[in-house]
């Protein structure tokens, strides 16, 4: 049988997809001999949209989010970035992280999953701004490039349009909400096995269950 891709669909804001990386990576760990991994950016605060999270969110009602979300999963969010939600003074824009992992992708695709993850360590548990380019010369030097080429390459125009292809793509797909994961099978057939956080037991069953079910064909 043709190898399998779980394609996940997170977005850097999206708290609920910081709680479900690690879900994420502990699937791509078990399952990444016979399973391929792809994560696209889903755009979630583009254009217009980009300006302070206070401005689409009350801080109460976010900070009641985070709580929740460690309650239910035991994700930690740091005390600094908690306080610079509470005082305003988060700025968003999912284009320059989606940009950042654009260029990842053509260079490490298998660790797409990490790099994900570490970009959002650095926003909810280090409270750095996702569209400072010094964060990124950090994390492509704790994955082993070269930062500078690395930033470099952040400014071509080709890898800007590989994140608005992903954007394109995450509206082809009808995600509606992140985290995403589906299981693409061929070009034009997708399983959907998750909407929203998921715990690793669950998922790691509806994947087992599509593979059964093909394989039952």
């Amino acid at each position: 049988m043709k190898k399998l891709k779980v394609i996940y669909v997170y977005d850097a804001h999206c708290s609920w997809c910081f709680a479900f990386s690690t879900v994420i990576q502990k699937i791509q760990q078990k399952r990444s001999e016979t399973l391929d991994f792809e994560v696209i950016s889903g755009g979630m605060v583009i254009g217009e949209q980009i300006g302070k999270l206070a401005d689409r969110y009350p801080p109460e009602m976010l900070l009641g989010v985070y709580k929740r979300i460690t309650d239910m999963t035991g994700t930690i969010f740091g005390a600094d970035y908690l306080a610079k939600v509470k005082a305003g003074n988060v700025y968003i824009n999912s284009e320059i992280p989606a940009i950042a992992l654009s260029v990842f992708k053509e260079k490490a695709p298998e660790k797409a999953v990490d790099f994900a993850h570490a970009i959002q360590e650095q926003l909810f548990l280090q409270a750095k701004t996702v569209n400072d380019e010094a964060l990124y010369q950090s994390l492509a030097i704790q994955f082993g490039l070269d930062s500078e080429a690395f930033l470099a390459e952040m400014k071509m125009e080709k890898y800007e349009q590989a994140a608005r292809y992903d954007f394109a793509l995450s509206r082809q797909l009808k995600v509606s909400g992140y985290p995403q994961v589906l299981v693409q099978t061929d070009d034009s057939h997708f399983y959907l096995i998750a909407k929203g956080y998921t715990d690793f037991a669950s998922l790691d069953q509806r994947i087992e269950q599509v593979i059964q079910q093909l394989q039952g064909k």
